[in-house]
């Protein structure tokens, strides 16, 4: 993705809106959100560059494809600002409990943001260590919610 692009999608997302826009292309994966300052952020995960450069008043982080990550241990953290749910519904079994086994792409928890609902499914096959959060509290994007070992 090129420079020039991620800097026109940070225009359109300012003019807008949204609070988050995400787009993949083939290996590289975008996503733009503001934060509680209106402030644009960027994250990407490139396929094989990353910008040099980041438009005025974004932040840029670029992270490693997830085949290039350590695939065991580390901390899951919410994706989004949102309301965090440990149970599918009110009264059943949370999704997991401190010492389960998980898979890779296994949902951990729900985040609920503007009455949507988004999984948070475990980055890699593991053992959950802690849960970090409690369930029905606000949480930030970024904010460690598990840690898998």
């Amino acid at each position: 993705m090129d420079q020039e692009r991620i800097k026109a999608l940070i225009e359109l997302l300012a003019e807008s809106d949204l609070i988050e826009l995400s787009l993949t292309e083939g290996d590289s994966m975008l996503r733009l959100f503001k934060d509680a300052t209106g402030c644009n952020t960027v994250q990407g995960t490139p396929a094989n560059t990353a910008p040099t450069k980041a438009a005025p008043k974004a932040a840029v982080q670029v992270t490693r494809p997830a085949s290039e990550k350590n695939k065991t241990g580390g901390e899951v953290k919410a994706s989004l600002y949102g309301v965090l749910h440990l149970t599918p519904a009110a009264g059943e079994a949370p999704f997991v409990k401190v010492g389960d086994t998980v898979e890779a792409g296994q949902t951990l928890a729900i985040l609920e943001a503007m009455k949507m609902f988004h999984p948070l499914k475990a980055p890699h096959a593991g053992i959950v260590e802690a849960i970090l959060a409690s369930g029905g509290t606000e949480v930030e994007s970024g904010q460690p919610l598990f840690r898998l070992v």
